[in-house]
Formats: C-alpha cells, structure tokens, sequence
C-alpha cells in the first residue's frame, strides 16, 4: 500500500522527469527557468530531481552496455 508520502515522492519525480526531459528534448531558457523555479519551490523537489537524473544515467548505461561488450567481444574500437 502506497503511503501519502510516496505518492507526493511519486508525483515530484514524475515532474522531474517531465521538466528534464522538455529541457533535454527542446533547450530554451523558459524550459531552464521553469526548472530551477520548481528545484527552488522546495528541498524534496531537488532530491526528485537527482532520482529522475539518476534513473537516465542507469537507462544510458545498461543501454550502452551490450554495444560496448559487443565493441569489445569484436576487438573494435569505438569512436
């Protein structure tokens, strides 16, 4: 059973990722500014935010993974 705290934990991540991924997907400075406005809003927003950042970073690496094990498995090098 989710508790209310993890609910609003849930929802701030879940607005994280949505800020992030409008910044990264299309970079302008009203997307930056409604970032740091929401990271400013309050300390957990921060902590949601390295969470999203966090869960990208995994993503990209085990994503990368099989293409660098393969890289490597056929002497190639990457560039």
């Amino acid at each position: 059973m989710a508790t209310k705290t993890s609910v609003i934990h849930e929802a701030a991540v879940d607005r994280a990722w949505e800020l992030f991924c409008r910044l990264h997907d299309a970079p302008s400075c009203i997307h930056a500014d409604q970032l740091v406005h929401w990271l400013g809003e309050d300390l957990r927003h921060v902590r949601a935010f390295d969470e999203a950042l966090t869960l990208w970073a995994l993503a990209g690496a085990a994503l990368l993974g099989p293409v660098l094990e393969e890289a490597q498995h056929n002497d190639s090098d990457l560039q």
